[in-house]
C-alpha cells in the first residue's frame, strides 16, 4: 500500500510523494484547489448532514462527522478521515452530539476504522464509500490503521498535548494545538 519511506513522510505532515497535488503548507487554496469536489459533496449531501471538525488548518487531514439528517442530534455517526499528505481514508462508526452551542465527537480507535454496526447508518456508510471511491481515495484497512507506529514518531507526537495513540491511525490523522 504505502512503503516505510513514504509513511514516514507522512508521519512528519509531508506529501507522501513529490508528484502529490496536495501540501497544507504551500499556498492558501491549495487544500480547496484539489479536494474542493469532496469537500462540497460532504457539506452538500442530500443523504446526511455533516460537521467539520478538520478543515486542515490545524491538521494534516480533513475530517467530516456524517450523521442523520437532522438539526439537533445526538446519537450514532460515521467518522471521515482523508489524509492531505496521500490519497487515503478511513471511517467508521462514532458517537456524536450537537445543540445549539456546541458539537463533540470521539476520535476513532483503530479497531473501529470500517466498522459500521448501526443499522440506521447504512445508507450513509454506502453514500460515504462511494464519495471516497467517486475521489479516488484508499480506505486503509482496520488491520493497517492497528499496526504500531515507530518509537521515534510516537516521541514526536508526544510533545503535542492533542495526539494521543501509537497505532498507524494516529500518525496518519493528527492535528496541532
Amino acid at each position: 500500500m504505502l512503503t516505510d519511506q513514504e509513511l514516514k513522510k507522512i508521519f512528519s505532515w509531508l506529501p507522501y510523494r513529490k508528484d502529490w497535488p496536495v501540501d497544507s503548507s504551500q499556498i492558501e487554496g491549495n487544500i480547496e484547489n484539489y479536494f474542493g469536489p469532496l469537500i462540497s459533496t460532504y457539506r452538500n449531501n442530500e443523504i446526511f448532514h455533516t460537521y467539520e471538525p478538520q478543515d486542515g488548518g490545524t491538521s494534516n487531514f480533513l475530517e467530516f462527522i456524517c450523521y442523520p439528517k437532522e438539526d439537533l442530534y445526538t446519537g450514532n455517526a460515521i467518522a471521515v478521515y482523508i489524509s492531505l499528505c496521500a490519497p487515503i481514508a478511513c471511517y467508521g462508526q462514532t458517537q456524536f452530539f450537537t445543540n445549539e452551542k456546541y458539537s463533540g465527537h470521539n476520535f476513532l480507535k483503530p479497531e473501529m476504522i470500517g466498522l459500521v454496526t448501526d443499522e440506521n447508518l447504512k445508507a450513509i456508510e454506502e453514500e460515504i464509500t462511494a464519495i471516497i471511491n467517486d475521489n479516488q481515495l484508499t480506505i486503509i484497512s482496520q488491520e493497517f490503521a492497528n499496526l504500531p507506529l515507530p518509537q521515534e514518531v510516537v516521541d514526536k507526537m508526544k510533545n503535542n498535548n492533542l495526539n494521543f495513540g501509537d497505532r498507524y491511525l494516529n500518525g496518519l490523522f493528527q492535528w496541532m494545538d
